[in-house]
């Protein structure tokens, strides 16, 4: 069975988790003998960190929306002004593609023709689960890729998404023909169903189950520190941080959050004794925009002497397996990043989580540790060290609430193979339907 796994950034370790989840689930509906095409921003990056002796089911290929159309991404006025016009003679021409005639190789290169051959083959689009349908971000590629799936009559399955508010009228024209056309939703809490409950035409295809990478957890190690009387202590904690553009007052904002991270070092330094490990899921990546061991060394950097001789930073690379091997040998982590947080939850470690969207506190209401939750807009030093405090007076109730709720977060998490599972008796169909009222619209 040939399945397309679109909209990736593998370069980012829990992007690159939540592919493995989902080769992980989809195995679990179809059996072992699956091959994923998987389209992702930077493909030869992509195909360096899980190469193919390792992962030998994985191939990876250029995104098409970033391919085949072009972007305004400088200042020169001409090249922005023809741009628009250039990508609705590709959007024309991927209508009549593969018709034959000179325009095909004119305009799409050897690997774009393959890679529209290859949609054309596929069983079953899934655009991959994640946070990259909100408004803080450029959409156009994102719909551009929509566009390309409806014209060569796939309908994507949105894996376990966070997605909107779509407060901007175009996003929402654009996206309600995809949403409708799609076989399946799945959505990773209440709060993104209810952004698009108005639009979709039948919300009944739109589930909420838990993040996919769940279906990952080390569900025997996990029932194991469940029945243990006492856990073992290495006396070592991980700390995952990351700069963030949209923090609420700037780079004031950002000043607090490192400051009340270095309060959280210092602390687990002075007044516990502990090793501390900067480690985070996007770093040692150099082709990628973040790096997340540079915010890591600035709040080392400012620490006094005495507490930086007791903490040190990993800058490597690592993929989703050797990370959470990694993690398994701390006491507890400090996790900006939700994937950081999940992986690590998925291994039997307990997670103090810092939130900078809304993901990341409805993960904490589910495993029981809201309480203790910091948020990156308002946290301040102060209230850093006394959740901290609270935390590890109370490691081992929350050790044990947030471990039971894993248990249950796994069980949502693969409870949708039996969403996917009618799927295989009604694959993507080969000819789009009506793409909403204007089925000739532009690219993005």
């Amino acid at each position: 069975m040939k399945i397309i796994v679109e909209n990736t950034v593998c370069l980012n370790t829990g992007d690159a988790a939540i592919l493995l989840a989902i080769r992980h689930i989809l195995r679990n509906v179809w059996g072992e003998d699956l091959r994923f095409q998987v389209f992702d921003s930077q493909p030869e990056v992509a195909a360096r960190l899980y190469p193919s002796k390792e992962y030998p089911d994985l191939e990876f290929h250029k995104l098409l929306s970033e391919s085949v159309f072009k972007y305004s991404y400088d200042q020169n006025v001409l090249k922005n002004a023809v741009k628009p016009l250039y990508n609705r003679i590709v959007l024309e021409a991927l209508r009549r593609f593969g018709r034959g005639g000179s325009i095909d190789k004119m305009l799409f290169s050897d690997s774009d023709r393959r890679s529209l051959e290859i949609y054309r083959d596929a069983d079953l689009v899934i655009t991959t689960g994640g946070t990259y349908l909100v408004e803080n971000y450029n959409l156009e590629r994102r719909l551009n890729q929509f566009r390309i799936d409806a014209i060569l009559g796939k309908d994507p399955v949105f894996f376990t998404q966070s997605l909107g508010p779509f407060n901007k009228d175009y996003n929402r024209q654009e996206l309600k023909p995809v949403f409708d056309r799609s076989p399946l939703i799945l959505l990773r809490d209440s709060r993104s169903r209810d952004h698009i409950v108005d639009l979709v035409e039948d919300p009944n295809k739109c589930h909420v189950v838990a993040d996919a990478v769940f279906a990952l957890a080390d569900t025997d190690r996990i029932a194991g520190i469940l029945a243990s009387d006492q856990t073992p202590k290495t006396g070592r904690v991980a700390i995952s941080v990351r700069h963030w553009n949209y923090v609420k007052g700037g780079g004031d904002g950002m000043r607090r959050y490192l400051d009340s991270i270095r309060n959280i070092v210092t602390k687990l330094v002075r007044d516990q004794g502990k090793e501390v490990t900067f480690l985070s899921t996007c770093q040692g990546v150099p082709e990628y925009a973040h790096d997340d061991s540079k915010a890591a060394n600035a709040i080392v950097a400012e620490l006094d002497p005495e507490i930086a001789s007791h903490v040190s930073v990993d800058a490597s690379f690592h993929t989703p397996e050797q990370l959470m091997a990694l993690v398994k040998g701390f006491d507890f982590v400090v996790a900006t990043r939700m994937h950081m947080m999940i992986m690590s939850l998925c291994v039997g470690t307990p997670v103090l989580p810092i939130a900078y969207e809304f993901k990341t506190r409805e993960v904490a209401k589910r495993i029981g540790v809201s309480d203790v939750l910091l948020d990156i807009d308002t946290v301040t030093a102060e209230e850093a060290g006394e959740k901290l405090d609270t935390f590890i007076q109370n490691l081992e109730d929350y050790r044990k609430t947030s471990l039971k709720a894993v248990l249950d977060e796994h069980a949502s998490a693969m409870s949708a193979t039996e969403l996917l599972r009618p799927l295989l008796a009604a694959p993507s169909a080969n000819v789009a339907r009506n793409l909403g009222p204007d089925s000739r619209q532009s690219a993005a």
